[in-house]
């Protein structure tokens, strides 16, 4: 196999290379003239197809090696040929829709592996940065059943001095003792160079024409599908007798498909699918305690796979109304782009799966519910608005927040009443009052009803959430308390009448027959 590692440029039939408008260029230098520096642009005269769907083809800034191109699958990565390395201080430039070059470095460089776990001549290179200039979108992989679908596929070819050129598909196969080669699944098509008439089999690989994207044109648009690799000379001596034929070798992007998603995965990425699997994406916002106001809380973000396919690129923008102090999740890549929005990628989720973010805060805000908006979007899944809401329970401390002495047993009021016994029971810290605002009695009540003493205090219904506890508890002596109920007493609880809101009244019921007790209502809270 003659490899492409020197400096020359793809052979294309019929091609002019003093005509500056012909339709093989795509990135063009100022015509004429071939030298590093001069700023490149969109070939207007590119009459295969609007060459502008081009942008993601990146190449070097590098005094003779910017020849060479390099194609964008992603935000963060590209691919390229294993046999011909980037250099480690390289910066690769795309050409932006404002016309101006955007060049990003390289982090790192790593050969696909086949099933046996052998290098191929297919490279995943990792950016330094995210490309993001406007109308550079990263090429979608043609992912088709199986190899025969490719077959007479329209094949653009982009080769070294941003030439590009069309053939077909015209198989695929491995070569056999070929160090360096005879690893890699290879798509190829022929070239032969005494055809006067073809104008299907334009194009042929020259030296210098490694990593070049190769693309399948599907519907018109260019569907990645290999980079280039090398060539052989079929002579007749090998038995053809049909001249001077040459084959030229494609490293195979389909073939390795889970091999470079899980390469992308750790930068939150999977390669995109021109023909993404169908799958149905939900989301659940859930809290494993109670939220509470102005207290330290977190909450999971889940979003669930519940369709038949892996769904690829999977995407979350995150409206919180508070700033959280941290948005993570294993395998999840999050980052926040103002204090309130949050954007979250992975790679993907695979069919009946779920994957979870973490969402905290140091303190939640004095509102009763956590509304969220959530875009979430993945690989064939249209962009899909939720909006999950839990309620936030207020604590001890938006309860006192104000009140200048905010200790437990205080009694900044002075009304007889701690702080915790008006929270517990619905009273306020700031209003001297053995009432609460809606007339009930923050102290137990006593009464009598024929042979039995009945002890009514109130008790919030959300006590749990609160972290509150209110244990009754009885003495003899009022030294030895106990919270095991006397004999013949019992406790009921019931909605008060007229209802109070966020209140039941409960009840113990003692004997009046029975000994002596003394009856006391512990509160405790354990935010």
């Amino acid at each position: 196999m003659a490899t492409c590692c020197a400096a020359a440029a793809l052979e294309i039939r019929g091609y002019n290379s003093d005509d500056i408008n012909g339709n093989q260029k795509w990135l063009l230098h100022i015509p004429g003239q071939w030298f590093w520096g001069s700023p490149p642009y969109i070939n207007p005269n590119f009459t295969t197809f609007d060459a502008t769907k081009l942008r993601a083809i990146g190449w070097p800034e590098h005094p003779t090696d910017w020849t060479r191109q390099i194609a964008l699958v992603s935000p963060l990565h590209a691919v390229y040929a294993t046999h011909y390395t980037l250099g480690a201080a390289w910066q690769i430039n795309f050409l932006g829709s404002d016309g101006l070059q955007h060049a990003v470095g390289i982090e790192s460089q790593v050969p696909i592996t086949n099933s046996q776990n052998q290098a191929t001549d297919l490279m995943l290179v990792t950016l330094s940065a995210p490309v993001s200039a406007a109308g550079i979108t990263p090429f979608k992989v043609l992912n088709l059943a199986n190899e025969a679908a490719y077959l007479h596929k329209p094949l653009l070819v982009c080769g070294s001095f941003v030439l590009a050129s069309t053939t077909e598909v015209q198989g695929f196969t491995t070569l056999s003792n070929d160090p360096g080669f005879d690893t890699t699944r290879f798509l190829y098509f022929d070239y032969d160079r005494n055809a006067t008439t073809d104008t299907l089999h334009r194009c042929n690989i020259s030296p210098g024409d490694s990593g070049g994207p190769v693309f399948v044109m599907e519907n018109g648009e260019p569907a990645i599908v290999g980079t280039i690799s090398g060539y052989d000379d079929l002579s007749p001596a090998n038995g053809l007798d049909n001249g001077p034929i040459f084959r030229n070798y494609v490293s195979s992007i389909p073939s390795y498909l889970p091999q470079l998603d899980a390469l992308m995965e750790a930068q939150g990425y999977h390669m995109k699918r021109f023909y993404p699997s169908t799958t149905t994406l939900g989301i659940s916002a859930s809290a494993s305690s109670p939220l509470r106001q102005i207290k330290p809380c977190s909450i999971s973000i889940t979003a669930s796979n519940t369709g038949a396919a892996m769904a690829h690129n999977v995407a979350l923008s995150i409206t919180f109304p508070t700033a959280p102090t941290s948005v993570s999740g294993a395998g999840w890549i999050c980052e926040a782009s103002t204090p309130l929005i949050w954007t979250c990628r992975r790679g993907g989720i695979a069919n009946a799966a779920s994957n979870s973010l973490t969402v905290s805060w140091n303190s939640l805000p004095a509102v009763e519910n956590l509304q969220l908006t959530v875009l979430q979007s993945y690989d064939g899944g249209g962009a899909i608005t939720m909006n999950p809401s839990l309620p936030i329970t207020q604590s001890y401390a938006s309860w006192i927040n104000g009140v200048a002495d905010t200790g437990f047993n205080s009694d900044p009021d002075q009304d007889g009443i701690s702080n915790l016994i008006e929270y517990a029971f619905g009273g306020s810290p700031s209003q001297a009052s053995a009432l609460t605002p809606d007339g009930r009695s923050l102290r137990p009540m006593l009464q009598k009803t024929g042979s039995n003493l009945l002890v009514h205090y109130p008790l919030r219904t959300d006590a749990a959430a609160r972290a509150l506890t209110e244990t009754l508890e009885f003495s003899t002596d009022m030294l030895t308390w106990s919270n095991t109920l006397p004999t013949g007493a019992s406790t009921s609880l019931a909605a008060y009448s007229p209802v109070a809101a966020g209140f039941a009244e409960a009840t113990v019921t003692l004997p009046l027959n029975g000994p002596r007790y003394f009856v006391r209502v512990k509160v405790t809270l354990a935010e």
